[in-house]
């Protein structure tokens, strides 16, 4: 089980992975919680619903399709703001990734301690 502190650090990464998936095709939760787990991510329903929920009331993802009950499949696609979030993650994520995992930066900036 993840601390409260390690659960909200990672459900941003979680969230990238999603948009990511959406901008190439339709998906859902199911499909979600086992993508996700390939890379070691082990989320319950009741974390990454929630988290589709509000993806979907920012404006990132849009439900395709209608589903006939409350437990249907319900599939997502990345909406143009997303596609536009998805895009600066991806510059900043990169930029991350060269600091933090490759150490790229062994100067500190002026202003920066």
């Amino acid at each position: 089980m993840l601390s409260a502190a390690d659960r909200e650090i990672r459900l941003g990464f979680w969230k990238i992975h999603i948009l990511h998936h959406a901008a190439l095709r339709e998906v859902w939760g199911t499909w979600l919680l086992e993508e996700l787990a390939e890379h070691g991510h082990s989320l319950s329903p009741g974390t990454l619903y929630p988290a589709l929920t509000r993806m979907e009331r920012n404006g990132w993802l849009r439900r395709t399709g209608t589903a006939p009950h409350a437990r249907a499949r319900q599939t997502f696609r990345i909406t143009p703001a997303g596609r536009r979030l998805l895009k600066e993650l991806r510059r900043e994520v990169t930029a991350l990734y060269k600091e933090v995992a490759l150490d790229a930066e062994s100067e500190p900036k002026a202003g920066r301690s």
